[in-house]
């Protein structure tokens, strides 16, 4: 017979990883208790949450959701970090957080990044991207550009025309 907080814990996960195209694995061995609350306080603050579960729970709940793969990276203790819509902003927590940290911890395992896996190297590489809302701005910015430009280049003959009647006028009055 199963352990009932087992099956209460893969429910859960099930519900958190229905349909989650995104989610990192951590390695958080190392970190008192204290750290790991701050840590949580952190991911929850970019948007994320991090869940400490049993490796082979995450791995049979995966598996049941038809991701595989994960079975090397599910070794030893590991968090689950779950993402809103920015995948960046809770890694850039994390990584903030292992900056300060004396032992580097905690370090990126691996993940599925919008359906494909990524390695824990890549996470590190994930954290240093912007945020979703600044790369949003960067691209407005960059398609208004031209239009500003356009605008600008259609005033200035409106403007030189304007500076010769007034020109004008300043000579017939001096006349």
């Amino acid at each position: 017979m199963a352990n009932p907080r087992n099956e209460a814990s893969v429910r859960e996960l099930h519900g958190l990883l229905d349909d989650a195209k995104t989610f990192f694995l951590v390695d958080y061995q190392g970190l008192s208790a204290g750290e790991l609350g701050r840590l949580r306080a952190a991911v929850r603050e970019a948007g994320g949450r991090i869940l400490v579960a049993k490796n082979t729970l995450i791995d049979v709940v995966l598996k049941e959701q038809g991701v595989e793969g994960f079975g090397d990276t599910l070794k030893g203790p590991t968090a689950l970090v779950l993402v809103g819509e920015d995948p960046v902003a809770p890694l850039k927590a994390i990584a903030d957080f292992a900056k300060d940290h004396p032992k580097d911890l905690p370090r990126g395992k691996g993940g599925l990044l919008q359906g494909g896996f990524v390695s824990g190297d890549a996470l590190d590489r994930i954290a240093k991207l912007p945020s979703r809302q600044q790369l949003q701005s960067e691209l407005l910015g960059t398609l208004l550009a031209p239009l500003q430009q356009l605008v600008g280049v259609l005033e200035g003959p409106q403007r030189n025309l304007v500076s010769v009647i007034k020109n004008y006028s300043d000579k017939v009055k001096e006349a």
